[in-house]
């Protein structure tokens, strides 16, 4: 009987892929530059005076970043990575539009 320990976890960052990092990273900068867009739109995390953050410049650069990302990654993402961004972009896009009309 084999005993199983916690490194035998595929959570487990040593054991995975170099592919499974790329992919772990990708999805990671992708929540970043979204939740940053979300914050600027007014829909994160409030800031330190507790009213929500309102810059649409500034959700919009983050928005532009996810959009040159979709447009140099076409072809080079697996289903899942493909699908986080498009979800992203458009919640993303409807978020701005909504905080536009304001």
């Amino acid at each position: 009987m084999s005993e199983t320990r916690e490194t035998d976890s595929p959570r487990d960052p040593s054991q995975a892929s170099p592919a499974e990092m790329t992919s772990a990273l990708f999805a990671h900068l992708v929540a970043q530059q979204t939740n940053m867009a979300l914050t600027f739109l007014g829909r994160g995390p409030r800031s330190d005076s507790g009213q929500p953050l309102r810059d649409l410049e500034a959700a919009r650069v983050f928005i532009d970043q996810l959009e040159m990302l979709e447009v140099k990654t076409k072809g080079n993402l697996d289903k899942h990575e493909q699908s986080l961004l498009k979800q992203s972009l458009m919640a993303l896009r409807m978020a701005f539009v909504e905080a536009v009309n304001e």
